[in-house]
């Protein structure tokens, strides 16, 4: 009698734990797209000619570096390639891991074309950090520009 208590018991319990389990992995949930918050034009502000964009769509990512025009002393944007068909997964506190298929501009191609890429993020109001590559995108550019010269579209 009071094996077979024990054994009902422990079976409960069995059957909670697994119901609990199931919940939780519901969090690593991949979604479609972008996050609305990153949805903009980010600029990385850096010394010298170092400077680059990254503009986010709901579907994909385009960005690169900015050329000089010498006779201007205005930058311009290069030619830009990223990422398409974008999904994203929320790791907690503004922190996303995004992955998508690497696309080249028309007529160029990047190294790792058509292969997925995988990177983290984190996501505030006015700064977007990259853990890797060029760390601190801001929403303003804080460099004179000027439009990208028609020979380079």
């Amino acid at each position: 009698m009071h094996k077979s208590a024990f054994l009902i018991g422990l079976g409960a319990l069995a059957l909670a734990l697994g119901v609990t389990d199931l919940t939780s992995a519901q969090a690593a949930t991949w979604h479609a797209g972008t996050p609305k918050v990153m949805r903009h034009t980010w600029f990385y502000n850096g010394k010298g000619d170092n400077k680059a964009y990254i503009t986010y769509t709901k579907t994909k990512s385009t960005g690169n570096l900015f050329g000089l025009d010498a006779t201007t002393d205005r930058y311009y944007r290069l030619p830009g390639y990223g990422l398409k068909k974008l999904k994203y997964q929320s790791l907690g506190h503004h922190v996303y891991q995004l992955s998508g298929i690497q696309y080249s501009p028309a007529g160029q191609t990047v190294q790792f074309d058509g292969q997925r890429m995988t990177y983290k993020v984190k996501v505030t109001a006015k700064q977007l950090h990259f853990y890797k590559g060029y760390h601190n995108y801001v929403r303003q550019v804080k460099f004179t520009t000027t439009k990208t010269p028609a020979a380079l579209k």
